[in-house]
This record gives C-alpha cells, sequence and structure tokens, in this order.
C-alpha cells in the first residue's frame, strides 16, 4: 500500500512540474481538442487518460473545463491528479466550484494537488479590477468572408466583454485621463480569420476561428499574436432553422473569442514592457 502511495506521490510530482512546463501560443484546432477529449473520457489504460487531460490543459480551450472536472471523478487517482493540475494550467476560474466540490478526494496526493490548483485560480483572479495594470485600446475587427456586418459587431462587442474580465486589464473608452497617464497602453486589433459552415456525414458543422494583433503603444508595433479556435455540430433538422443556425453561429464565435483571449494575457503584458 505504501509502496503504491509513493508511486502516486511521484507520478504527482511529474505531473506538477509538466503543467509549470506548459506554455501555448497557438490555436488548438478544434478536432485535437475533440481528440484529446475522446481519449480522456474513454481510454481504457489510464496512462492515456493523464496524457489527454494534461494536453487538454495546454490547448486553454474553452472546450476542455467541463470534461476535465468530469475527470475529477475518474476511477484512478493519477488520471484525478492531472485533471486538477490542467484546470490549473487552463486557468478558468469557472472551475473553481468543481474543485471545491472534490477537496475531500480520497486520495492525499489528488487532495494536495486541488488544493494546489484551487490557490492558484484564487490568486489570478484576486486581481483588483479597481486598480488595473494595463490600459488596453480595442480597435475595430476585421471581417473574413462570410461574416455579416451584424455578426462582427457582436464579435467586438464579445471581445471588448472578455478583455474586460481580464484580471488587471481596463478597456479604455477614449484616450486615457490624467489619472491613468501612468499605466502602460496597449491596443488590439483582431480579425476573424475562419467562419465556414461544413458537411460532416449527417450533421452540418460550424467553425470560427479569431487572431487578434497586441501591438506596442504609441508607435503600434505588432508586439505578437494571439489565436483561439472552436466549432460545434448541428443536425441538418438545426441547420434548416434559421433561428437555431444563427444561435450557434453567434456560440461558436463568441468561444472563438473567448478562446483567442484566454491565451491573451503573456502577450499583453510583453506588449506593455
Amino acid at each position: 500500500m505504501l509502496h503504491v502511495a509513493s508511486r502516486l506521490r511521484r507520478l504527482l510530482t511529474l505531473l506538477s512540474c509538466a503543467a509549470l512546463l506548459i506554455i501555448s501560443s497557438a490555436s488548438a484546432a478544434p478536432s485535437h481538442v475533440n481528440r484529446l477529449i475522446e481519449r480522456l473520457e474513454n481510454g481504457e489504460d489510464f496512462r492515456v487518460r493523464v496524457q489527454a487531460a494534461l494536453e487538454l490543459g495546454k490547448t486553454k480551450s474553452s472546450q476542455a473545463r467541463r470534461p476535465l472536472e468530469t475527470g475529477l471523478d475518474d476511477g484512478n487517482a493519477a488520471v484525478r491528479a492531472a485533471c486538477a493540475a490542467a484546470l490549473k494550467v487552463l486557468g478558468d476560474a469557472d472551475a473553481l466550484p468543481a474543485l471545491e466540490r472534490h477537496k475531500k478526494d480520497p486520495s492525499p496526493a489528488v487532495r494536495s494537488q486541488i488544493k494546489s490548483s484551487i490557490a492558484a485560480l484564487k490568486a489570478a483572479t484576486s486581481v483588483s479590477k479597481d486598480k488595473p495594470k494595463i490600459l488596453l485600446k480595442l480597435g475595430r475587427m476585421r471581417d473574413a468572408k462570410g461574416v455579416r456586418s451584424g455578426l462582427l459587431g457582436e464579435v467586438e462587442q464579445t471581445s471588448r466583454k472578455k478583455f474586460e474580465e481580464l484580471p488587471g486589464i481596463r478597456v479604455m473608452d477614449a484616450e486615457p485621463d490624467a489619472a491613468s497617464g501612468r499605466l502602460p497602453v496597449v491596443m488590439v486589433t483582431g480579425q476573424v480569420r475562419k467562419f465556414k459552415t461544413s458537411r460532416q456525414g449527417n450533421n452540418v458543422v460550424y467553425s470560427a476561428s479569431i487572431e487578434y494583433m497586441v501591438h506596442r503603444m504609441p508607435e503600434q508595433a505588432i508586439a505578437g499574436t494571439v489565436s483561439g479556435s472552436a466549432s460545434t455540430t448541428a443536425s441538418r433538422a438545426e441547420s434548416k432553422d434559421r433561428r437555431r443556425s444563427a444561435e450557434l453561429k453567434r456560440a461558436v464565435l463568441s468561444a472563438a473569442v473567448e478562446s483567442a483571449v484566454r491565451r491573451s494575457p503573456d502577450a499583453l503584458a510583453a506588449a506593455a514592457r
């Protein structure tokens, strides 16, 4: 029994090290995320599920949180620890309730990782919005073929909302006032790189990709780019329902925005230096 506990502690240490080394700036393709979710949910070998969980954490995808939360109930303690570590890397504070519910996991090693993940997520969200560190000037979004002006306007609104939710960021409505004159200013412009509808068997797939360019100010030099993707599947009946189809298109664009914005803090900090 002690030997098993020792092996689990060593594995947890490796998982923690892997989590600390994860840095991902490229967009995770929706098909890749779906494959990882499939492996986490259905992999017969626990090591496959462990690896899938850690890789899901890397993706920073909005689709990853719920499968990782479900993985906290996996029958294998190493998988549960990996899911907790991945939620820490994912950085989505919405995972806190699920982690809190699992604080009494029967495995001491898993409880330790859950405690670490909760502390990290709480610390990341504790920055006061009354004391921003960076002022963000949000430029207009450029559209890809097939994006109506109305949808593009919604993308701009969603972008503003998601950037405003980032700790330490204040989105500017106008030029900075005297009270905020000492804060660094960063500009973000963006484009909808992909927005398409495709067939997959009897279903229809809506997919979108968003890219933001982060500019140093005042010279407006590009300091970095971040991107995010999302996709959703609809039945043929849903795709023929204009109202339902429009809802799904808006949802996939919003998810792509969220995925990209979640990747942006490092780029914003670099541009503010």
